[in-house]
């Protein structure tokens, strides 16, 4: 299942209309749209409204390894290279009270540009404020939060549009960010289309004997089981894109790894050879 949340609905309305998604009037504590595959969540504005709409849906599904979580709305940014309406995928999301950070596992090739995100309580309209972040939300620190109790990190991804430079007259109307969002949403949908394949594998998807390296490489690197979970799913969109594994890869398995820190270089390694 694909899950998507906005936190507007004018955000929503181009990918309902363009996957074809209809409401679902079972749930009457937030507007929920879903079609066989996907499912998408009206979370409302602000860090803690969203976080429980998320916590809402994902307590109705039973999430397995290939469910994808997608946010994807409008944000400001002071980065003065960015032009409205680019897209973002985002590699660090700073929570601007708690100072907290946390980091999406970017594993899979996206055609976007990356950016960090900072999740702010109001709307920001002067670029002289304090922030970390090169993009500004009021939404994602507390999805990570919340979803990061249902899924795995990998699991997630951020998109943003760029709405605004945080100019003090910087108002959006409703039309305008359902505007923006129609603009780019093919682009988007194409890419969501894209990574279900590395997710909505099959189980045989690899051969016996290629199970057996993998579980050599995750022994012989003493993954953690994050990193197994994350490398599992990686050689899986690699088998799906080169149909088998090659010297690259099992060459892994020959390796013994005797520290935390080749652990860490090995598998950084590893991933930049199958990204």
């Amino acid at each position: 299942m694909i899950f998507i949340s906005t936190s507007m609905y004018s955000e929503a309305v181009p990918f309902i209309k363009k996957l074809n998604l209809k409401k679902d009037l079972r749930c009457n504590k937030f507007q929920v749209f879903k079609n066989v595959d996907t499912t998408l969540i009206v979370t409302g504005i602000g860090k803690v409204m969203s976080a429980v709409a998320v916590t809402y849906l994902f307590s109705k599904y039973k999430l397995k390894c290939e469910d994808i979580f997608i946010n994807i709305g409008v944000c400001g940014t002071k980065d003065e290279t960015l032009q409205i309406g680019d897209i973002i995928l985002c590699n660090k999301i700073i929570d601007y009270d708690t100072k907290r950070t946390f980091y999406p596992d970017m594993i899979l090739k996206h055609p976007f540009q990356e950016r960090s995100i900072e999740t702010v309580p109001t709307v920001i309209n002067n670029k002289n404020l304090e922030i970390q972040g090169q993009l500004v939300d009021m939404e994602a620190s507390g999805i990570y939060e919340a979803a990061l109790v249902f899924l795995k990190s990998h699991q997630m991804f951020f998109v943003k549009i760029i709405s605004d430079h945080l100019e003090a007259d910087s108002k959006l109307k409703m039309k305008s960010i359902s505007n923006l969002l129609s603009n780019k949403s093919l682009e988007i949908i194409k890419w969501i289309n894209e990574i279900k394949t590395a997710f909505f594998y099959e189980e045989d998807v690899l051969k016996n004997e290629e199970k057996i390296i993998v579980e050599t490489i995750i022994n012989r690197l003493r993954l953690t089981t994050t990193m197994s979970n994350q490398l599992k799913q990686l050689l899986k969109y690699y088998k799906l894109e080169k149909g088998t594994f090659d010297e690259n890869i099992n060459v892994y398995a020959k390796i013994q790894c005797k520290s935390k820190k080749e652990r860490m270089n090995y598998f950084a390694e590893l991933k930049r050879k199958i990204i």
